[in-house]
């Protein structure tokens, strides 16, 4: 068993203590090398360029992905000064978590039966739909319904990009990038009619890197439930997650940090719709699962 685990199992007795004394919103977050902690690590994975969510700059991570991952980290045990920040490309997560590199990961990754069966997932921490993002003088793309025909580009291995090859197979030119970044850079250029993500990932990119000239289109087309993912068969770990999250979502600290984090891009939070009302997406008996109420 290795260090973290350990660190794990000690902590279980005492973590819903430890959530209860928890402190009010995180705010951004100073990237810490291991080498200044004399204390156990863990490695969290983020995104190191989803405007909103995950970004990083220097040595200073921000963003509700890495507010959420700090509260979680705090609630196992962890202080800031104990965690290490890891960006992770969305098509290398469950190879990491599975070779010990990141020991869990906060970044848009949806609960789905394909990807449970090669990781486990705690949450959802956030829940949000697949979008259309075009320029401004774009009129011939108004929903999902307008693609065929089209070039849409999305990041490579993204539930994104599944759902759009599955939809609609040769009748869309599918572009994969390894960013969402380098997505808006072709679309900016002219090299694509279209970016597709979750409406909150576009709404980030809207505002960081649009300059005025992008906006988002249509409904939601799909519901996706993203999870804290850490490594096959770790449901005690799922089970201290969701309390940390519950925990979150009660006291208004979720809520306060999302607003913060979507402020200016113009996305409204609804609370019917993002706002997770139960933490059940590990099926194990050992795991807690949050129906919304304390009890």
């Amino acid at each position: 068993m290795g260090r973290f685990q350990k660190k794990i199992t000690a902590l279980a007795a005492i973590a819903t203590t430890s959530v209860l004394l928890m402190s009010a919103a995180c705010g951004n977050i100073s990237a810490v090398n291991a080498a200044e902690s004399t204390g156990p690590t863990i490695t969290v994975g983020v995104e190191s360029n989803v405007p909103g969510l995950s970004v990083q700059q220097g040595d200073q991570w921000s963003g509700f992905d890495v507010d959420v991952a700090q509260y979680v980290a705090h609630g196992l045990g962890y202080a800031p000064k104990e965690i290490i920040w890891k960006n992770v490309p969305i098509d290398q997560r469950a190879q990491m978590l599975d070779n010990g590199s990141v020991d869990m990961i906060v970044g848009t990754d949806a609960i789905t039966p394909e990807n449970q069966q090669n990781v486990d997932f705690a949450g959802p921490y956030l829940i949000g739909g697949q979008q259309l993002m075009v320029t401004k003088s774009n009129s011939s793309i108004s929903s999902v319904a307008s693609l065929p025909g089209k070039s849409v580009c999305t990041a490579s291995g993204s539930l994104p990009a599944q759902i759009i090859a599955s939809t609609f197979g040769s009748k869309v030119t599918l572009v994969q990038l390894p960013t969402y970044t380098q997505c808006v850079t072709a679309l900016l250029s002219g090299s694509v009619d279209a970016v597709t993500a979750d409406g909150i990932v576009l709404a980030g990119l809207k505002k960081a890197k649009g300059d005025g000239y992008l906006k988002i289109v249509g409904k939601p087309f799909t519901r996706d439930d993203f999870g804290i993912a850490v490594k096959k068969n770790s449901p005690h770990l799922v089970s201290q997650i969701n309390k940390t999250l519950g925990q979150m979502i009660r006291s208004g600290v979720w809520q306060s940090d999302f607003e913060s984090a979507m402020a200016g891009t113009g996305y409204t939070l609804n609370d019917q719709w993002n706002k997770p009302s139960q933490l059940d997406a590990q099926d194990s008996d050992e795991t807690v699962q949050w129906n919304g109420t304390d009890s």
